[in-house]
């Protein structure tokens, strides 16, 4: 975050004057931009279901349940296209520009762990690590606000809903009382899709008549998501088991992110 708020310094420095002429005021009209940043995904519920067969009859069910650590950090980086309306006048001197947005955004794998219980409780605990990354499409509605206090700067606010995709790649289910063990190692990846959504909250400034830079605050959430893992294959070292479901609860993530726009 500190580089990419270093380089939009620069690209500030070097902007021609500190002041924008009247006719620097930003046309409506359609709009990309890039984006990226970091922030930290929020501490959700894990739990892992499956069962042990003891022989050909007999199954003994496994609940393991818990959380995700408190704070697990993120990369986020992505790309939008939008149009952005005219002016509408509100009161002394205020005015908002509002816009319509899709973004395409990737955040970057991290792994949070789950300290979950087992059921029976004589199974002592499993430590599940999902590596997890993902990739959302959202629509947003945006709201830029112009103020009779400055013309280069402008706050806004946004809200935005969509898809998101959440791969997980090489996972792993740890007890102690069985080390060396990975209970998912026949197929320790899935991915499932959930419904997403997030708030955003930034300021705006304007470099000429078709460029602007920008930087915000945005609280995501994504719907809980389900896996299915192998089953564990030790022959001889581990009795079989079935496959084995794991459920996250709604990933939340607060992020900051920097970017920059361009006005066709």
């Amino acid at each position: 975050m500190r580089l990419v708020l270093s380089a939009l310094c620069l690209i500030v420095c070097a902007a021609s004057p500190p002041v924008l002429a009247e006719d620097n005021t930003p046309p409506p009209g359609l709009y990309v931009g890039a984006f990226g940043g970091t922030g930290a995904s929020i501490a959700t519920n894990l739990q892992q279901r499956g069962a042990v067969h003891i022989n050909d009859r007999i199954s003994l069910p496994i609940h393991a349940n818990g959380s995700t650590e408190s704070s697990t950090r993120v990369g986020i980086g992505g790309v939008q296209l939008g149009y952005e309306w005219v002016s509408r006048p509100l009161i002394d001197g205020w005015a908002v520009r509002p816009a319509l947005e899709v973004e395409g955004i990737y955040i970057g794998k991290h792994s949070p762990t789950g300290v979950m219980p087992v059921r029976p409780q004589a199974l002592g605990t499993q430590y599940v690590t999902v590596p997890t990354k993902a990739g959302l499409l959202l629509a947003n509605a945006l709201f830029t606000f112009e103020t009779p206090y400055s013309q280069r700067f402008a706050p806004y606010l946004g809200i935005g809903a969509g898809v998101a995709r959440v791969s997980v790649k090489g996972s792993d289910s740890y007890n102690p009382m069985e080390p060396g063990i990975n209970h998912f190692n026949s197929d320790p990846d899935a991915s499932d899709s959930a419904f997403a959504i997030q708030l955003r909250a930034g300021f705006k400034m304007q470099l000429s008549k078709r460029v602007k830079i920008f930087t915000e605050y945005r609280y995501l959430s994504i719907n809980s998501t389900r896996y299915t893992f192998g089953a564990t294959d030790y022959p001889g070292l581990h009795l079989p088991t079935n496959d084995w479901r794991v459920d996250m609860g709604r990933q939340k993530f607060n992020l900051f992110v920097a970017g920059l726009q361009y006005r066709f």
